[in-house]
C-alpha cells in the first residue's frame, strides 16, 4: 500500500513538473501569447482597442542572399480606428512558430505605445480600432523565426482627436 502512494505521489510530482516546463515554454516564446487587445486610458475611463489582420497576400518572394531587410508602412485613420498597411523588401514574412531561422525570412512585431499587441505573419493590413483619445506611436520590427530582432523597424505617428 504504501509503495503505490509513493508511485502516486512521484507520477503526480513529474506530470505537475512537466506541466510547468510546458507551461513556462510557452509563456516565454516572444511574450505569453499572441496579444490581440490593446487598452488605453482616456481620462478615468477605459477604452479598449482591438487589433485584427485584415487580408493576406499569400505570394513568397525570392530574397537575395545578404540583401538588407526593409519595412515600408503607412497609416490611414478613420476617427478613433486605424488601419496600418505595410510590406516588406528583402524579407519573407512566415509562422514563427516554425522557430527555424532563415535568412530574410521571420515575422512582424507590432507595438501601440512601446507594448507589444501582436505577431504578424503575413502581408495584410492591421486595424486597429476604438483607440484612446490622444497621440499613439506604431512601430513595426523585424524579428527571425527565434524572434531575435534584426534592429529593423518603422515607427508611425497618429493622434486620435475627439
Amino acid at each position: 500500500m504504501e509503495k503505490d502512494v509513493d508511485r502516486s505521489m512521484k507520477a503526480k510530482w513529474i506530470y505537475g513538473t512537466a506541466s510547468l516546463i510546458l507551461l513556462g515554454a510557452l509563456t516565454t516564446a516572444c511574450g505569453s501569447k499572441d496579444e490581440t487587445e490593446i487598452t488605453g486610458a482616456s481620462g478615468s475611463k477605459v477604452t479598449t482597442t482591438t487589433v485584427a489582420q485584415i487580408s493576406a497576400d499569400s505570394s513568397v518572394k525570392t530574397v537575395p542572399s545578404g540583401a538588407k531587410p526593409a519595412i515600408e508602412a503607412t497609416v490611414t485613420q478613420d476617427g478613433r480606428n486605424a488601419t496600418i498597411t505595410y510590406t516588406t523588401t528583402n524579407f519573407n514574412l512566415s509562422d514563427y512558430k516554425d522557430q527555424k531561422n532563415v535568412q530574410g525570412q521571420g515575422h512582424l512585431h507590432l507595438y501601440v505605445d512601446g507594448k507589444q499587441k501582436a505577431m504578424l505573419t503575413q502581408n495584410a493590413p492591421v486595424k486597429l480600432t476604438n483607440l484612446a483619445v490622444g497621440n499613439h506611436e506604431i512601430r513595426l520590427k523585424l524579428q527571425q523565426n527565434d524572434h531575435t530582432d534584426l534592429n529593423v523597424e518603422k515607427i508611425l505617428n497618429i493622434e486620435v482627436k475627439k
